[in-house]
């Protein structure tokens, strides 16, 4: 259909065309340009620390359930002066 020169221009787009590009993009001007300035991590200081000793895991643990009836008991009154108002 197209004969031998087509084909060899089809291999040579086929070889050069990926060359060309992992050239362009992985060359460190690219680089330092387009990527160095991206954060993809939080800050350490800013990123939950989990508990680490046995005491910390307790703390935590009755800081968990303090908030959690606080938030039940706020909901229950909430619901209390719905049913008042009804």
């Amino acid at each position: 259909m197209g004969g031998p020169r087509l084909e060899v221009v089809k291999f040579g787009f086929y070889v050069f065309f990926p060359v060309g590009v992992m050239l362009y993009f992985g060359g460190p001007d690219f680089y330092d340009k387009h990527v160095k300035g991206i954060r993809f991590w939080p800050d350490y200081e800013t990123t939950y620390k989990p508990p680490t000793t046995s005491e910390e895991v307790r703390s935590s643990l009755e800081s968990m359930k303090a908030q959690r009836e606080e938030r039940w008991r706020q909901y229950r009154e909430q619901q209390q002066q719905q049913q008042a108002e009804k």
